[in-house]
């Protein structure tokens, strides 16, 4: 994925840049095929978009599409094909592009500095994807850190520290909040990153002022819960992290962790890191 926003593109802005004279040589086996899409959606006025379609992605993908809408029976049938490509063209581009193991197994200041501009990804119970752009992190330690929940030891929810690199570790606060982070870590270490923010770019934007600025905000956006615990972020086809913007140092911000102020000295570690100047952080 290239090293910066653009790379994000929705399927209604690669639609938009449809030519009609840069595609007039389409085959005629694209035409007619493309024709018969719009003519099943009941979208002949927008019929040059499928012809794009049927020229740039397998006809099997296609076909599963259309008859996942016609099916539904849901309103307007062409909007709903549209949006079910944007969501394949995505879970393929971020599949692709998935973090490796290896990323993770570093300390977990490292791997807070480096998730900023990567994509946390999730896909729901309905097959529905959504996706942002990481703008917020903190890092935690082992035992030795006080504002860290392994200072209790490798026992209760705080346990799964102690795992794999790249495992997810979900838990709850104040009864309803869920926190996600991911076990980040050196060999024979223990670690983990709290996400503390991010930007939409999949299920969410500007136009319906998405929030996702906060750590709880996030994961209700992301439809991610308690059941995520222990997820194996490296390997799973529901929650995994891919491969986004490459963020200079010169661009991220640090300063201290928030609501840790029992931790004495550690709280004022400079363990939490942002994006400078981006909107979507949940303090400046």
């Amino acid at each position: 994925m290239a090293a910066n926003s653009n790379s994000f593109t929705s399927v209604g802005k690669i639609l938009k840049n449809f030519s009609p004279l840069k595609d007039k040589y389409i085959s005629r086996e694209f035409q007619k095929y493309g024709y018969d899409l719009a003519q099943a959606l009941g979208d002949l006025k927008n019929r040059s978009l499928y012809i794009k379609l049927a020229k740039e992605e397998p006809r099997p993908v296609l076909e599963k599409i259309k008859y996942e809408v016609l099916e539904s029976g849901r309103g307007n049938l062409g909007r709903l094909f549209m949006w079910k490509i944007g969501q394949y063209r995505w879970r393929k581009k971020l599949l692709t592009q998935r973090l490796p193991r290896s990323f993770f197994a570093v300390s977990s200041v490292k791997a807070a500095q480096a998730l900023l501009g990567q994509v946390l990804v999730s896909v729901d119970k309905y097959e529905t994807l959504r996706a942002g752009l990481i703008t917020e992190t903190e890092a935690y330690g082992g035992a030795y850190d006080l504002a860290s929940h392994a200072r209790f030891g490798k026992k209760g929810r705080a346990r799964i520290m102690w795992a794999r690199p790249g495992t997810a570790y979900v838990y709850l606060i104040y009864g309803q909040h869920v926190m996600f982070n991911v076990v980040a870590h050196k060999k024979g270490q223990v670690g983990a990153v709290l996400i503390r923010s991010l930007k939409p770019l999949v299920g969410g934007g500007a136009k319906n002022k998405t929030d996702t600025r906060g750590p709880a905000k996030l994961t209700a956006f992301l439809k991610i819960s308690l059941q995520s615990q222990g997820v194996d972020l490296v390997t799973s086809s529901s929650l995994w992290l891919a491969k986004g913007e490459k963020i200079r140092t010169e661009k991220i911000a640090a300063g201290p962790r928030v609501g840790v102020a029992y931790a004495d000295s550690w709280a004022l570690k400079p363990w939490r890191f942002w994006i400078k100047h981006s909107r979507y952080v949940s303090r400046a």
